[in-house]
């Protein structure tokens, strides 16, 4: 019998591949609005105490969870609740096979509500709804129902096809449910990774006093083992030192596990990929020669454009990663016609010597710490040469800080606001500037101590103000249409009979951002 070899070939590798394949747990993100109880749903499940360890009950940073039940992981995302961090959620739910939608059963449909199923919608992703705060007398689950069918979001007591389980994260009620549907749902997913293809994505990135720079890293595919060389955004790192999400030293973990890199060389943004290779060239060769570049952050982060506008310069000093690149964003956001925003340095770490020497070397300057201390040094050359230095815990908070010094720098508009015209019949002395005239109000009205716009044969020669204002003989505040009136004027231009004055209030009014 004569065997293909060609075919044996391909038939072996087919094997191959398909030996490679093995089920993996589901990654499932939390989604919703702030303060509807997505962080106390994995408190319930992790039995620790985020909420009262982040600041303002806010959860400030992407984290990675896994969860055991009935002999099963699942993988939680806890995304940041705040709307600041839109761009974060957006790239928390990429990276899922499931996501939770959290409503609160006392408040139904928020803000962030619709924006999360807005993100689910564009991912394609499944989801089920997890009804919190149904302990609350308050509670009303057929009415967070409704809202959720008039967003195009049936439930499956609506005759839809989204799992709804009704919870409280307080009393433990029906938790155990929600994890279960979420298992069933990942079994009828079939979810497989490829034990040979080692890829991920980058969580976050902070750096550790001790440690050096440390990531979260969330495996999305294969196996990641001690020793392994990865490339990492525009990075090339060995895998020295691996621990799980609890910080406990682990020699390898599968697919679906959130991982912690430490001693790292630089920091990988958040959302970097990663990739495992065989050599260190090889990962070199494929940073090199990368197709999708991976966006590098430079040191001068330059936002402003066009020279006519002030510019507020900024120091930027966060505690982690993916705080720095959410501030970066709302600062962009920030900038508009009246003021351009100049980020001169954005880096992980204390506010030390020299940002505050960068500080003295720039006009207009602000130095911005997120969660991050100061050096004595640092603080007592800021005292010395007065530079602002912004700092504090909750991110809204930092930017409203932000904006308030940025205004003092955007120079007022003026607006106008027309009152009247009149025609000038005659003119009765004029002694340098200041003219006696006399007319009648054709439009609206005149008003003492308003502005006025000399025109003649409609085009406008000059710019005076009405310091006094008579009709007969009898000083008055105001003169309506129809009437006519006497004006100690104030001009440059010599008014004559004929001519017409338009009538005009100023405002001054404060930019704002």
């Amino acid at each position: 019998m004569i065997h293909d070899s060609k075919y044996l070939s391909e038939k072996s590798k087919h094997i191959a591949q398909k030996e490679s394949k093995k089920l993996r747990s589901p990654i499932v993100v939390v989604m919703g609005h702030i303060d509807h109880g997505k962080t106390k749903i994995l408190d319930w499940y992790r039995k620790t105490k985020l909420v009262e360890e982040e600041s303002g009950g806010i959860t400030q940073h992407i984290g990675a969870y896994e969860v055991l039940h009935q002999g099963k992981k699942i993988t939680f995302i806890d995304t940041p609740g705040h709307e600041a961090f839109s761009k974060m959620r957006s790239r928390g739910a990429h990276v899922a096979d499931i996501a939770v939608l959290v409503v609160a059963a006392d408040e139904g449909v928020k803000p962030q509500t619709k924006e999360a199923i807005e993100i689910i919608k564009s991912n394609g992703m499944l989801f089920v709804v997890a009804l919190n705060k149904i302990d609350k007398p308050e509670a009303n689950a057929e009415r967070v129902k409704q809202q959720l069918a008039e967003l195009e979001i049936l439930v499956e007591s609506y005759g839809g096809k989204v799992p709804l389980v009704e919870i409280s994260a307080k009393t433990g009620q029906n938790m155990d449910d929600l994890l279960e549907v979420l298992l069933l749902l990942a079994d009828l997913e079939h979810l497989e990774f490829d034990a040979e293809k080692t890829e991920g994505v980058v969580i976050e990135s902070h750096r550790d006093a001790k440690r050096g720079v440390t990531s979260t890293l969330l495996l999305r595919n294969g196996t990641l083992r001690q020793g392994d060389i990865l490339a990492i955004g525009k990075l090339v790192e060995v895998a020295k030192i691996l621990e799980d999400f609890r910080g406990v030293a682990i020699e390898s973990a599968e697919a679906s596990a959130p991982i912690r890199l430490t001693g790292l060389s630089g920091f990988p943004e958040v959302g970097d990929p990663f990739l495992r290779f065989a050599t260190k060239k090889e990962a070199e060769n494929y940073i090199k020669n990368m197709t999708v570049e991976v966006a590098e952050k430079s040191q001068t982060i330059k936002l402003s454009g066009g020279s006519d506008r002030p510019i507020f310069n900024i120091i930027l000093k966060t505690d982690v990663a993916g705080s720095r690149e959410v501030l970066e964003e709302l600062l962009k956001k920030m900038e508009n016609e009246s003021i351009g925003i100049s980020i001169l340095k954005s880096e992980v770490g204390a506010i030390n010597e020299s940002d505050l020497k960068l500080a003295l070397a720039t006009k207009l300057v602000t130095v911005v710490g997120f969660k991050v201390k100061i050096d004595a040094s640092a603080r007592e050359l800021a005292e010395r040469a007065n530079i602002h230095i912004v700092q504090g815990d909750i991110i809204y908070e930092v930017i409203d800080a932000i904006k308030r010094l940025a205004e003092v720098l955007i120079p007022p508009y003026v607006t106008r606001l027309d009152l009247g015209k009149a025609k000038i019949l005659k003119v009765f002395k004029k002694e340098g500037q200041k003219q006696i005239v006399g007319g009648r109000v054709d439009e609206g009205m005149i008003k003492k101590g308003a502005k006025i716009e000399l025109k003649r044969f409609k085009e406008s020669i000059g710019k005076g103000s009405i310091m006094e204002l008579r009709q007969e003989k009898q000083e008055v505040q105001e003169v309506r249409k129809g009437q006519e009136f006497g004006i100690l004027a104030e001009m440059k231009m010599g008014i004559e009979e004929g001519d017409v004055i338009e009538i005009f209030e100023e405002e001054i009014k404060k930019r704002t951002l």
